[in-house]
Formats: C-alpha cells, sequence, structure tokens
C-alpha cells in the first residue's frame, strides 16, 4: 500500500506520513517571541490600552495582538513530521509552563 502524499501547512512541502488534525495558524516566530519579551511575557497585552505609545510602539503591540491571534487560534490542517518536531521544539523553548 503506497502512502499518500499530503501538503503540509507549515512549509508548504507535500510529504508523505503527514498528521492530519487540529494545527495553529502559524508556528511560534522566534522574531515576534522575542518582541513579547521585550513588552513581558507574562502581560505585554496590558500595554495595549496605554496612551502614552508612539506610533511605532502601538503599531508593534498591534502586530503582537494578531500573531497571538493567530498562535492561539486552531483549525483543521495537515503537518509533516519535520514541523511537528519544529513546533515541539519552540513551544518548549517559548512556552515550557503551557506545553507540559
Amino acid at each position: 500500500m503506497e502512502s499518500k502524499k499530503e501538503k503540509c501547512h507549515y512549509c508548504g512541502e507535500e510529504k508523505e506520513n503527514c498528521f492530519s488534525g487540529y494545527t495553529a495558524m502559524i508556528l511560534p516566530v522566534p522574531e515576534a517571541e522575542a518582541i513579547i519579551d521585550k513588552w513581558g511575557r507574562d502581560n505585554w497585552w496590558s500595554n495595549l490600552e496605554r496612551t502614552d505609545l508612539t506610533e511605532d510602539e502601538a503599531r508593534e503591540l498591534e502586530s503582537l495582538a494578531t500573531y497571538d491571534q493567530l498562535l492561539n487560534t486552531i483549525g483543521k490542517g495537515v503537518m509533516c513530521k519535520d514541523c511537528i518536531k519544529e513546533e515541539d521544539e519552540l513551544y518548549e523553548k517559548y512556552y515550557p509552563a503551557k506545553y507540559k
């Protein structure tokens, strides 16, 4: 029996033996995670209500809010084994308490 190739939601490559199920819209992005650290990992979102932000700061926080929404929205998708491994590593690095 031949394995069916499927297109991975994350890397876009067609591979065999992919996982089909519920996945986040995106994987954690190291650059965005660095900005979260800059604003405070435990409460970065509280800065969205501040009125003393520069335009650049406000844009940066708005992009983090969009990133956070993408990271926390799930739907049906396909993941290859390589992206599953990468996802595990990224979540372990940036969200170890939540991941366990």
